[in-house]
């Protein structure tokens, strides 16, 4: 691999700042990161562009065998992201990733400690995947016995073929997310990934303990666009 030289590592920096710049501004960065970090990211691709700017404005008061002076090879792993979101561009996590990563848990508490509101009356109710997982996880599910829910996910599968309705949520970036997922019955799934909207009943002792996923049992099936935000 060829060394880097200065006025390339200069152009190098000057991409990188824009591709940040660039993400952030739009909405891709969200496959990535947090919603909370879009102003860091800007910030830090105008460092970057700025740190470029100001490495051209010092060269072209330098000597000319200073302007060609090498820096280490690995400069170029700089130009390695801004390579791969444009050329590539990778989706937000799926349900490959899912099949691998650790489930969300419910920390255990004793039940007399946790106090569940009922459900709103609306029928059915929208829920998100993680209050579903923490009712199950108290009272047998009690606040989510006899009523239906309207749940909002991605399809994905585990080795047994089991099939969930599935979201990721993080705290920061796709690195540390982990797997919200109910275990769906009752209607044939559609491919991984697709994202979905079901109407279902949970089934009564599933999920218990925060443990293991809770099920539900499926009554209508809808097919929907992903949204922007895919993590919670």
């Amino acid at each position: 691999m060829a060394a880097v030289t200065r006025a390339t590592q200069t152009l190098l920096l000057a991409v990188t700042g824009a591709v940040l710049v660039r993400m952030a501004a739009g909405d891709s960065y969200l496959r990535y990161v947090n919603s909370w970090m879009r102003w860091p990211l800007i910030a830090c691709g105008v460092f970057l562009i700025v740190l470029a700017l100001a490495d051209l404005w010092r060269d072209q008061g330098s000597q000319g065998d200073e302007h060609d002076a090498h820096v280490p090879r690995a400069a170029w792993l700089l130009f390695a992201p801004s390579l791969v979101f444009f050329l590539v561009a990778p989706p937000a996590l799926g349900a490959h990733f899912a099949e691998r990563a650790q489930n969300a848990t419910v920390p255990i508490k004793d039940a007399s400690e946790v106090s569940l509101p009922p459900l709103p009356e609306a029928d059915p109710v929208p829920l998100t995947l993680d209050d579903v997982l923490f009712r199950a996880a108290y009272d047998d599910g009690a606040t989510l016995a006899d009523r239906r829910l309207e749940l909002t996910g991605f399809v994905s599968r585990d080795k047994s073929g089991t099939w969930y309705v599935t979201q990721f949520g993080m705290n920061c970036c796709a690195a540390d997310a982990t797997v919200m997922r109910v275990a769906a019955t009752g209607v044939e799934p559609p491919p991984d990934d697709q994202w979905v909207r079901v109407v279902a009943t949970h089934v009564p002792g599933t999920g218990d303990g925060g443990v293991d996923s809770p099920e539900v049992t499926v009554e209508e099936l809808e097919l929907i666009e992903a949204p922007k935000n895919q993590y919670r």
